[in-house]
């Protein structure tokens, strides 16, 4: 077996780990996702980390704001564990972009064991608060069948409401959708 070789099996023994193999469209598609969770991340706290203006001005950091501390490291050693504690900790509460990023943190295994159909749980929640990020990876999720059966019509659905909002990744998907 070649070094850095996906291939699909159960189960492949790597410099003596254990691992487990994903087809190549799959890990892209994982991939795709997280990279679009990262960047919204990024592009929704940049430059200053300041979520205050999302969720009210002047606002001393709350537990969704301390899980972006954590999940990148600004100002405190990250830490995905914390980061999952304190964006489970907003969740709860309600807000959307918590939801959003504890979905992204179960999809990835961060923080916490993978687990798609919690990801699948907290990315609807989010997408029922309208944020277009959540509608958007709701549809994927919908579309790859993953935490959730399989269900284009849905996938569909979501997607062109989250390209209704202007999200751009959701628009550029649209152009090339094929029913």
């Amino acid at each position: 077996m070649r070094e850095g070789t996906l291939y699909y099996s159960a189960i492949r023994i790597q410099n003596n780990r254990l691992s487990t193999a994903i087809k190549r469209e799959d890990m892209y598609n994982i991939l795709k996702i997280l990279t679009l969770s990262l960047f919204v991340l990024l592009t929704a706290c940049a430059p200053t980390m300041d979520i205050g203006g999302v969720y009210g001005p002047n606002r001393s950091y709350t537990n969704t704001q301390m899980g972006v501390r954590y999940l990148l490291g600004r100002g405190v050693k990250q830490s995905d564990e914390r980061a999952f504690y304190y964006f489970g900790q907003g969740a709860k509460g309600g807000d959307a972009f918590a939801q959003n990023e504890l979905a992204y943190l179960y999809a990835a295994g961060k923080g916490t064991p993978r687990n798609l159909t919690a990801a699948f749980g907290w990315y609807q929640k989010a997408a029922d608060h309208g944020l277009v990020s959540a509608q958007y990876s709701l549809g994927l999720m919908y579309l790859h069948g993953w935490g959730v059966a399989p269900n284009k019509e849905r996938a569909l659905f979501w997607i062109k409401k989250s390209a209704e909002h202007g999200f751009e990744p959701a628009r550029a998907m649209l152009s090339q959708w094929r029913t």
